[in-house]
């Protein structure tokens, strides 16, 4: 387990040097712990990206993929070129998503800047699914996951464990039960029954009570469950008051790192 000096807190757009700084010394205090990250990966969400989602033109997904692309051509109009845009094509649904050309730069110039390999990225949402799959944990029907933060919420939606829809919110405007609600509201059919509710993140979800009421099982978000596990990271967890489901968006870039090498 790697200890910093004080809390880290890296604003989303790195725009400052004490948040640059910040995220530097992050990295070479994992280098100098042993930890040779070939690729360290970066959850992008908030301003520094976004997703959009379109329907599928008819078995048709390389027609599907043009489409969205020039669909995201046509959203960012002038600003296309700062902006890198990739495609997901599920079974349901097309997704365009556009992430910020000048933030995944700024990042990997800082890991060069710690001696650390090139970055990788994946959307926040994309990581809590993923670390919901990797650990087996999920199933058929529809599941939310629910990640608080403290400050803000991002709920996922998943049908049949496959990437459907999110939406975040923060919890000066809503609390974490009345935006779950809300997003159910607009996302579910009359037909559709809520299965499971995952919950993510440090937060102590306050008025979690009322998120009971949406589905009959709602249950921490254990990345670690099911894997095998050292018996010194296990210590460690149990160490720290931290949550395990606090590191669901990190386990689900480190499955996705594992996957890509």
């Amino acid at each position: 387990m790697v200890r910093l000096s004080g809390p880290l807190e890296i604003p989303e757009a790195l725009a400052d040097d004490e948040g640059r700084s910040k995220l530097v010394e992050a990295l070479q205090v994992l280098r100098r712990g042993g930890i040779e990250a070939e690729r360290p990966y970066f959850a992008l969400s908030g301003t520094a990206s976004f997703i959009k989602r379109r329907f599928l033109l008819p078995r048709d997904r390389e027609a599907t993929r043009e489409q969205l692309l020039w669909e995201a051509g046509q959203l960012l109009e002038q600003d296309e070129e700062e902006y890198v845009v990739d495609t997901l094509v599920t079974r349901r649904h097309g997704f365009f998503i556009a992430a910020r050309r000048q933030i995944l730069d700024l990042h990997g110039a800082l890991c060069r800047q710690a001696q650390m390999g090139h970055p990788g990225f994946d959307m926040a949402s994309f990581a809590l699914c993923n670390a919901l799959e990797s650990c087996g944990a999920g199933g058929g029907g529809i599941e939310i996951v629910l990640q608080d933060d403290g400050e803000s919420a991002r709920a996922v939606l998943l049908r049949d464990g496959v990437y459907e829809a999110e939406s975040s919110w923060t919890l000066d405007e809503m609390t974490a039960a009345g935006g779950l609600e809300r997003f159910c509201e607009a996302e579910l059919g009359e037909q559709d029954s809520l299965r499971r509710l995952w919950v993510a993140g440090p937060g102590e979800t306050e008025g979690r009570g009322g998120l009971a009421g949406l589905t009959d099982e709602v249950t921490d978000l254990d990345p670690f469950i099911g894997l095998p596990v050292a018996e010194s990271a296990r210590q460690a967890l149990e160490s720290v008051e931290t949550p395990p489901r606090a590191y669901a968006i990190a386990a689900g870039l480190a499955f996705r790192g594992l996957t890509d090498n």
